[in-house]
């Protein structure tokens, strides 16, 4: 399946998203062992691989009260019980930066990952549609830090959407939803297919997704 963006994009959106379970999360793993000291997050009871927990997903921690939890991006799954760990980083690939030492945290995983795969692959499709009309090699395709913001947008929108309990602007989780969803689609407007067909680090050729529909058959 294609992901275009991780969780660690939603938290830098929308931080509450995994500070609780909404009715679209996944709850892979929830402990109340966890240590952390530099980078490294521990927890003698767990089995991070075993649940499915990535790189690029989010852990969150808490003491006592779950409302006033601590997000923090998971930039490796280094052993069933341990974590490397990073305070969200502007770039994913700069060096893991450490949350303060603590002990005996309560800590859980939650992704998005079905909304983030649904997103993706809306996008996907437009791209394969403009690769068949340019022609590209879909293996040609580099997904850019553009593509992914797009994506981030979507499934945020997707997310707030399905938190929301009633439609209107009154509800805060409706209004966030309404204008990642227009985002998402001013956004998706402004990607470019750029084709380089002859490899000199130059683009003969772009396209527009906005030209491009999605038919269902």
């Amino acid at each position: 399946m294609n992901e275009f963006c991780q969780d660690r994009d939603l938290l830098g959106l929308e931080p509450g998203l995994f500070l609780s379970l909404g009715p679209t999360g996944s709850q892979l793993i929830a402990r109340s062992d966890g240590q952390l000291s530099g980078t490294t997050f521990t927890s003698a009871s767990a089995d991070f691989t075993a649940a499915g927990v990535q790189a690029g997903m989010v852990l969150t921690v808490t003491t006592t009260i779950p409302s006033e939890g601590r997000a923090y991006e998971i930039v490796a799954v280094d052993s069933a019980q341990q974590l490397t760990v990073s305070v969200l980083r502007a770039d994913a690939s700069a060096p893991p930066i450490a949350p303060p030492a603590a002990a005996n945290l309560s800590f859980r995983v939650i992704t998005y990952q079905v909304q983030i795969h649904r997103i993706s692959d809306a996008l996907a499709e437009k791209l394969r549609a403009l690769a068949e009309a340019a022609p590209v090699a879909a293996e040609a395709h580099v997904d850019s830090a553009q593509l992914c913001q797009t994506a981030a947008y979507g499934a945020a929108a997707s997310v707030l959407l399905a938190k929301a309990e009633s439609p209107g602007l009154t509800d805060p989780n409706w209004a966030k939803a309404e204008r990642y969803q227009q985002d998402f689609t001013r956004m998706q407007m402004q990607l470019r297919l750029a084709i380089d067909a002859d490899g000199d680090g130059f683009a003969e050729r772009t396209r527009t997704l906005g030209n491009v529909t999605l038919r269902r058959t």
